[in-house]
């Protein structure tokens, strides 16, 4: 059967393509949502409860803030003073306040206990004789002051910045360290009890303070002192961390980093040290001070003092911080370093010991965070309404703690034992489409009832994150879940609200959401009529033959595995007169189960004629000469089929590609033959009555063959065409006769014999 080259490549391409895209396979049609506390709760939505690195909702502390006037715009570092007093650094006009808390009326008094020559005092150490030392910015004065707040001492450093300081086990000593550059100075109180203001290595001797050590980074940023008597120091803008003999001299850098910041370290009792650093990307989230110049200085043998002073950076002109924290883990302060936490855009500033847990606070949306030590898990405690909670402190009790925070300065109770209200919201979450929420399903709960659990949802269609909201909506227990009423969106928010004596000891387990997606239309992808004459071998025929398939003709091959790929690939296209192949290809967005019948009518009818009815195919194959001559419309109706409830399925009719019933060959007009020296030159001409013609096939009877589907003008485009065959004598010897075939898009052929002039030679 003769069939044009340009003929059978848009037959194959065509048929793979419609052929791979067959009915899909059901997935279930209600999703679900899951809900990990950890991951899905900010610090400022707890209140009363804390979230474990496991997935699940604990009891947490009680944060009240205390009201009074504070009277500072900065507040760095907090520091027990008398039993019920507190002595806080400040900024930006050097003083030094004096907190006195009422909790039980949930309020403060301060009162200006120093004011120092400085412009901020970042930090703030009681002395064992009941006396106090100050380190300032941006001068770098160390001051001591008496218990009534009075100057008696001052050392002033060839620094900027004091960043800490840190009494040594004995109490006789100590150590101061500094920022731009990075030193660490060790303090003799024996005989630092004068004021000397010239900050000569020589003045500064006499008032017994002497250089202890010396790093290449920028800033010591905090200091802690070994069992063992050796110092650790942390460093900024490079994050590197440094254990110095007890005696001074060289460090040994036990990790470093390129651009972070260690915020604080903790020596256990048992020698593991903890360090918090605080990556950061650009030089703009440094956390405390941001230096005149934030890159390590290159190396030289000496560094001399900068004169220019470090600038504040005030919490309020905070860009969201993007970096991240690890909390480093040190066994005995000198093993290999591990990251036992790692919180992204959270800062930590401080870690303080409650037994087996560390409590972490930070910013900059007031997070608080902690970790057990002995499960190895981290918590999210609740968070302040601040942006940084900078320091904390502990109180009358291991439950009870100070947080100073920033942005608003102010300072807050946290306590473990308190009664209070207790609840929880998630953010934000994206369920992926609008659809209709379902019940939430706690994996388990322990020591609560469901009477105790109250579980409200809100939805939104929208992604803004204030407008578009339903109002909260109380859910109902329902066969251990808990349901709303007609809930729709693509974004849901949960809160839960306990009782304000709940057990301590309760553990509410990771959720699941189920939701059911909006049911969306099916989609007719491609819709193709095949040429006709061309039948498909039905998929998994055994028996059928396999010299050419569908994989031989597209040059695919099929996978290993026994898929509907690989039998489609697999399957044979053979001759087969009259046969029509239609195929399709349908999907379904949600995952549904569907059926489609196609029919088509011809245009001067109203009735349908059905060739395939609710099948899961995707393509037909009939006799296209059981239909008259003419045009037909074409439809296909896909149905969605269970297990979508009936009332919710959807039916939807494609209008597809008009059909045409050709079954009448073409005619012959008019065969030319001429010969030109040693060129015979054939031209015919013919025409069909609906169809296109596709090309002319010349058989000359020695048994030489040509053909050709390109027309004389040049376009392939109408029911009258010519095409003109020119052949060289050389393939004619022996000819004397040609038989012309010429045919038509539908298939349809005609032949006629023509003779050669000539001998044939």
């Amino acid at each position: 059967m003769f069939v044009p080259v340009f003929m059978r490549i848009r037959i194959f391409v065509t048929l793979l393509l419609a052929l791979l895209a067959g009915g899909a396979a059901a997935e279930p049609l209600s999703k679900s949502q899951a809900i990990n506390f950890y991951r899905d709760v900010s610090s400022r939505d707890l209140e009363g409860l804390a979230t474990r690195s496991d997935g699940r909702l604990i009891a947490g502390p009680v944060l009240r803030s205390l009201a009074g006037e504070i009277g500072a715009e900065l507040l760095w570092q907090i520091e027990p003073f008398t039993p019920d007093s507190w002595l806080v650094g400040t900024g930006p006009d050097g003083r030094i306040l004096r907190l006195t808390v009422d909790v039980e009326q949930e309020s403060l008094t301060a009162e200006t206990w120093a004011t120092l020559d400085a412009g901020q005092v970042f930090v703030v150490r009681r002395l064992p004789d009941g006396g106090v030392v100050a380190g300032t910015s941006p001068h770098g004065a160390l001051f001591r002051l008496n218990d009534r707040g009075e100057v008696t001492a001052q050392a002033n450093l060839p620094v900027d910045s004091i960043l800490d300081i840190r009494m040594e086990p004995a109490g006789s000593h100590l150590l101061v360290g500094t920022g731009n550059p990075g030193r660490v100075f060790r303090v003799n109180l024996a005989q630092f009890h004068a004021v000397e203001e010239a900050g000569t290595d020589a003045k500064l001797a006499d008032l017994g303070v002497v250089e202890f050590g010396q790093i290449r980074d920028r800033n010591v940023r905090r200091l802690a002192v070994m069992p063992d008597g050796d110092v650790l120091a942390g460093s900024a803008p490079s994050g590197n961390l440094y254990r110095f003999p007890a005696a001074g001299g060289s460090p040994v850098i036990l990790f470093d980093n390129e651009s972070a910041e260690v915020t604080d370290i903790h020596v256990t009792d048992e020698g593991d040290v903890y360090a918090s650093v605080v990556m950061t990307k650009t030089s703009a989230d440094n956390r405390v001070i941001n230096a005149a110049t934030v890159t390590p200085e290159p190396e030289k043998e000496d560094k001399e003092a900068p004169q220019s002073a470090p600038t504040i950076m005030e919490p309020a002109a905070f860009d969201e911080f993007s970096g991240r924290t690890n909390l480093v883990y040190l066994r005995k302060g000198d093993g290999l370093p591990e990251t036992v936490v790692s919180r992204g855009n959270i800062a930590i500033y401080r870690i303080l010991d409650r037994g087996d847990m560390l409590l972490l606070p930070g910013g900059d949306d007031g997070e608080f965070v902690g970790y057990d030590r002995s499960a190895r898990r981290s918590l999210t405690f609740p968070g302040s309404d601040a942006a940084q909670v900078l320091d904390i402190v502990g109180m009358d009790s291991t439950d009870r703690y100070l947080l100073l925070t920033n942005n608003p300065a102010g300072v807050t109770v946290m306590d473990f034992a308190a009664t209070g209200p207790r609840s929880v919201k998630t953010k934000r979450l994206d369920l992926r489409s609008v659809g209709r929420i379902g019940a939430l399903r706690f994996d388990r709960t322990r020591n609560l009832t469901d009477e105790e659990l109250e579980v409200s949802l809100r939805a939104n269609r929208g992604r803004d994150a204030v407008e578009g909201w339903t109002p909260w909506q109380k859910t109902t227990a329902v066969d251990g879940g808990w349901k709303s009423d007609a809930l729709t969106g693509q974004y849901v928010e949960l809160k839960i609200e306990l009782p304000e004596d709940i057990s301590p000891a309760l553990e509410l387990d990771r959720a699941t959401l189920y939701h059911l997606p909006q049911n969306r239309r099916p989609i007719l992808q491609t819709f193709r009529v095949i040429s006709p004459n061309f039948g498909l071998v039905p998929r998994g025929d055994t028996n059928a033959p396999t010299s050419f398939t569908l994989g031989h003709a597209t040059g695919a091959t099929s996978t290993p595995s026994p898929n509907e790929q690989s039998q489609l690939l697999a399957s044979p296209l053979v001759p087969e007169p009259g046969a029509q192949i239609v195929t399709w290809s349908l999907r379904d967005p949600d995952g549904d189960d569907f059926t489609a019948s196609f029919s088509v009518r011809s245009e001067d009818s109203d009735e349908w004629i059905d060739f395939a009815i609710d099948t899961t195919e995707s393509w037909v194959q009939f006799d296209r000469r059981t239909l008259a001559e003419g045009i037909y419309f074409t439809r296909l109706v896909v149905k969605e089929t269970a297990p979508r409830p009936r009332a919710d399925r959807f039916e939807v009719s494609f209008e597809t590609d008009d059909l045409l019933i050709d079954l009448t060959s073409p005619e012959i007009e008019a065969v030319n033959v001429s010969r030109d020296e040693d060129l015979l030159t054939i031209n015919v001409t013919g025409a069909d009555r609906l169809s296109l013609l596709s090309g002319l096939l010349l058989k000359f009877n020695n048994g030489f063959e040509a053909e050709t589907a390109q027309p004389s003008d040049g376009i392939l485009d109408g029911k009258t065409e010519t095409f003109a065959i020119s052949i060289a004598a050389g393939n004619l010897i022996g000819a004397t006769a040609v038989e012309v075939q010429l045919e038509d898009a539908a298939g349809n052929r005609v032949s006629q014999r023509v003779s050669l002039p000539g001998n044939g030679r």
